[in-house]
């Protein structure tokens, strides 16, 4: 994902996933945007061990398909999506 990732949801609205450093300030380790912004995206903190990236990484990519789903169900998702990703051995490859 270094170079960026596009990908469309089934809406047809167009996301590029990148890693860069989210301010501080916002507390997130990831970030979506609307799907109707301008060129929408998301941001994935690149500091983030890597079953964190896995879960974060998911849920950012459920918000832009279910941007109306709320926060708390979009994160049960990813992070029971991440358990089971991580119970049948799938991990990062670097």
């Amino acid at each position: 994902m270094d170079k960026g990732f596009k990908f469309k949801t089934d809406e047809g609205y167009e996301y590029k996933i990148n890693k860069f450093k989210i301010p501080s300030k916002l507390n997130a380790e990831g970030l979506c945007d609307d799907p109707e912004s301008k060129n929408p995206q998301i941001i994935i903190s690149p500091s983030l061990l890597p079953r964190r990236e896995m879960s974060v990484s998911i849920e950012e990519i459920a918000h832009a398909f279910f941007w109306d789903k709320t926060e708390k169900k979009v994160r049960k998702f990813s992070a029971t999506l991440t358990k089971y990703l991580y119970s049948q051995g799938w991990r990062k490859v670097l």
